[in-house]
Parts: structure tokens; sequence; C-alpha cells
């Protein structure tokens, strides 16, 4: 009998961040993997259809650090996906092109995730198709993954899920810099936590067609990563050396799952 690997040993041997070990010894993994298998599993045979945002691949307009290690190619999640679904359809969306990852399952187009035009003309593109499972995965700049939410949601099919990773302290009042951070909006997290309490959106945000949102989404869960210790990363951990093991504690939310009614 052949042994089907988990999502997780996919998720490693490619050299996503979604797995335990990320690229390479300095760039970890955030052990979300655990928790899409639990969402995902039950449809691992199905003839699913999925759509990732952000494949991680080089190109002018977005530098992702990711490329590297066992993620030399670029695009290890989307690879991930395609050996984790064999029947399933794999598309996937970013800035820089990806078409080299192109195959018998899998197409890739170039669409910038904070751009609702774009998006518009991406489902143009691909028409009659519906999602079981979106993956926002891109730029994790708040006011992007906020755009985002709202132009696709509504091509997710009745009770499928629409993920989004990374939800960092990156919004309005929020300490973190660089490139994701944003003083106009308030971090996702925000925005939807307050929405799976209250049934109302936190403001200021960038969320279109707010009324269809509150009527189709039936919940949000928010997910921590388990922290995977082993002795060379608590050695590591000591010395100073970051990304080497999963370090979100409980409580920090950083994966949410919003499952559309239906």
């Amino acid at each position: 009998m052949i042994h089907a690997r988990s999502l997780t040993e996919i998720a490693n041997s490619c050299g996503t961040d979604k797995g335990t070990l990320g690229p390479s010894a300095g760039y970890g993994g955030h052990n979300y993997t655990d928790i899409y298998e639990a969402y995902l599993g039950r449809d691992r045979y199905s003839p699913i259809t999925i759509l990732e945002i952000g494949i991680g691949t080089k190109g002018a307009k977005w530098d992702a650090r990711i490329v590297h290690g066992r993620n030399s190619r670029g695009g290890a999640s989307v690879r991930m996906w395609y050996e984790y679904f064999p029947n399933g359809r794999i598309l996937a969306i970013d800035v820089n092109p990806a078409k080299y990852l192109d195959n018998d399952r899998i197409r890739t187009f170039e669409v910038n995730q904070g751009d609702k035009d774009e998006l518009a003309s991406f489902l143009s593109k691909i028409g009659e198709t519906r999602f079981d499972y979106v993956i926002d995965d891109g730029s994790h700049c708040p006011d992007h993954q906020q755009i985002a939410l709202s132009v696709l949601f509504p091509s997710l099919k009745p009770g499928g899920y629409y993920f989004i990773e990374d939800l960092d302290d990156n919004g309005l009042g929020d300490p973190l810099v660089g490139r994701a951070k944003s003083d106009d909006v308030l971090s996702t997290r925000k925005v939807l936590r307050s929405f799976a309490t209250t049934r109302k959106f936190a403001e200021p945000n960038r969320l279109q067609n707010v009324a269809f949102l509150m009527g189709d989404i039936h919940s949000i869960a928010f997910h921590a990563p388990i922290e995977r210790f082993s002795p060379s990363a608590i050695l590591n951990w000591f010395v100073g050396k970051r990304g080497v093991f999963v370090q979100y504690a409980a409580g920090t939310e950083r994966l949410c799952a919003i499952r559309k009614t239906g």
C-alpha cells in the first residue's frame, strides 16, 4: 500500500513556510498545515477548485524572499497543493508572472490583489468557476487582504472556506513596520475579530460590498499554530536566531478561516 504523504510532509519537501521547516534553517515554517489538513482533508481526493493568492515567485513587482533553499524554484505552496489534491484544480494569482508553473491542473495569473479592477478582470477570465477554498498568502497588507476578500468571496461556493494567513499587527496604530504596514486601515485581524464577536466590521477598513459580506459570512474561526520544538531549534532560539521553529503563542490568531453561508 502506497503511503500518501501528509500535508506537512509535502509542505516541508517543497519548501513552503506553511509547513514546519520552511525553505531553509534561517527561514522557518508557520505550521499552518496542521490546521489546513483539519479543514481540507475530507476533500483530498475530490475534484475541488482552490485559489491561492500569492505564489511566491521572483519578479520585478515584489521581492519574494521565500524563493531560496528548498524553494529555489518558487511557487512552493502551489506545488504542495498540486500533490495534496491529485484530482483538484489549482488557480493562483501573483503580481509577478509564474507561467512556468502552469500544467494540466495548475493555472497562474498575473494579478495585483490590492486592485479591485484587476481582481474583477481575473474573475472574468475564469468565467463561471467557483472556488471550494481560497487561501490568501499574498502581500499581507491589510488593505490588500480586505479588498481581495470583498471581491473574491462572492465566487466562493456555499459552505466554502476563505483563509487569510499571517494576521499581523500591521494596521492603523499597530507597531509593525515595513512593506506590509498600513497607517490608513485597521489590521485585518481587528476588522474580522470585531465581526466575529459583534457581526459588525471595525472601521476604518477597505472592505467593499459590506452588506453582502455581512449576510454571507457564516462564521470566522481564528487559529494559532502549535509550537513544535526540537533540540536544535531550542539551541538556535537561545543564541538569538529566529525563524527556525514556530514561535507563535496561543492567542496570537495568526490564521483565520471564514466560512461562507450555505
